[in-house]
């Protein structure tokens, strides 16, 4: 069974949680391909989806919800998890923790990815806090960033990625047991 951990990333801290997630499945008995989601073309050889965005302007990007659209139905019959990469994450934040937790508690998805989710059922939706640099964000973006007491750098929680790479391994494996032991029992009972 291979899983694909598809991303789409426009500073790089996607790629980077995406690409910690397919090392980790795989040291988790996975078979994980990692890919940019606007370079997936075909998703047939697949049997599970991690699937994940960087948000700007509170919206998943581009490819990633063309992504979500094109292929809603195959995504529809197989496990899916989505995560999130923004400036405040389940664990971790740019901000100071008052602020972050008014943010948490406000936090709505975009619409594409609340239109297509009552279709996928995600199992988990997940948020993490990406990278910041100097110059990432626009003029404005950078002083609303220091007024709200914010802090430029690398914020990714990644025992919290792990955590829940190993997680996603572990649901999978279930899973896949589960239907190891129906295919034996129908066996027995002289059904293929």
């Amino acid at each position: 069974m291979t899983i694909l951990v598809g991303y789409a990333s426009v500073h790089s801290a996607t790629e980077g949680i995406a690409r910690e997630m397919g090392d980790r499945l795989r040291k988790g008995g996975i078979d994980a391909s990692v890919r940019p989601l606007n370079e997936v073309r075909d998703v047939s050889s697949y049997k599970g989806f991690v699937i994940g965005s960087a948000i700007h302007d509170q919206e998943w990007l581009p490819s990633a919800q063309s992504f979500l659209e094109r292929f809603v139905v195959e995504l529809s019959r197989y496990p899916v998890w989505l995560f999130s990469v923004c400036a405040v994450g389940d664990t971790a934040s740019f901000f100071g923790p008052k602020l972050s937790a008014l943010i948490r508690r406000a936090r709505r998805d975009d619409a594409i990815v609340a239109r297509t989710t009552k279709s996928i059922t995600p199992l988990a939706h997940r948020h993490f806090a990406g990278a910041l640099r100097k110059g990432d964000w626009s003029r404005a973006g950078e002083l609303f960033l220091k007024l709200c007491g914010g802090v430029v750098g690398d914020h990714r929680d990644w025992q919290d990625v792990d955590a829940w790479a190993d997680e996603i391994a572990r649901t999978l494996h279930t899973r896949n047991q589960a239907k190891g032991r129906e295919r034996l029992h129908l066996m027995v009972r002289g059904k293929p």
